[in-house]
């Protein structure tokens, strides 16, 4: 029987020690392109792609609006929450998930006040970070937007299909296309 464990070193960036509690609650995921992920999941992303979206289900034509993307190495939470209800999580392209129920961690962060610490920590960060996209998003133009992330985070450019990244962005593809065909 072959056994799988995660691989830890991938998740480096994190404060997370080997002898940590979380590692025992993570269960193995597959996921392939389109798969959804449910809600209310700690997950640990140790292969693949992940997007994150909202959709906007209109009379005419459903829209999505991509919020965001998670690369091998990331850790995130899926929402559950009342507006949650329109936004999703999918793969992109094949991966590995080790994903923990939320109701598991909980009961990790009140028995343990490192991982309690590690939470906040967390938090802090996601909060940080979803500062810093969305005063990037409101002072920049769609051409700017590119530009950042062309220079620093080329490895979106590189796994994100074009009409994700357009989403992404706030444009069509084909208002992207020209973007990248200006600044080539």
């Amino acid at each position: 029987m072959l056994v799988t464990k995660i691989n830890k070193e991938i998740f480096n960036r994190y404060p997370l020690k080997e002898e940590d509690q979380i590692w025992q609650k993570l269960q193995k995921m597959n996921v392939e392109p389109k798969g959804k992920i449910p809600n209310n999941i700690l997950c640990f992303l140790e292969e693949g792609t992940i997007r994150k979206y909202y959709l906007n289900v209109g009379i005419e034509f459903d829209q999505e609006l991509s919020l965001d993307f998670y690369l091998a190495g990331d850790i995130f939470v899926t929402e559950k929450n009342s507006f949650s209800k329109q936004i999703y999580y999918e793969a992109i392209d094949n991966g590995v998930l080790w994903v923990a129920e939320m109701k598991e961690v909980q009961k990790l962060i009140v028995a343990s006040p490192q991982c309690n610490t590690y939470q906040r920590l967390f938090l802090e960060k996601q909060l940080r970070d979803k500062t810093a996209k969305e005063i990037q998003r409101l002072k920049s133009t769609p051409q700017d937007l590119y530009l950042y992330l062309l220079q620093h985070r080329p490895e979106f450019l590189q796994l994100i299909p074009l009409k994700y990244l357009a989403s992404y962005i706030g444009i069509t593809p084909q208002a992207l296309s020209r973007i990248r065909k200006r600044i080539s």
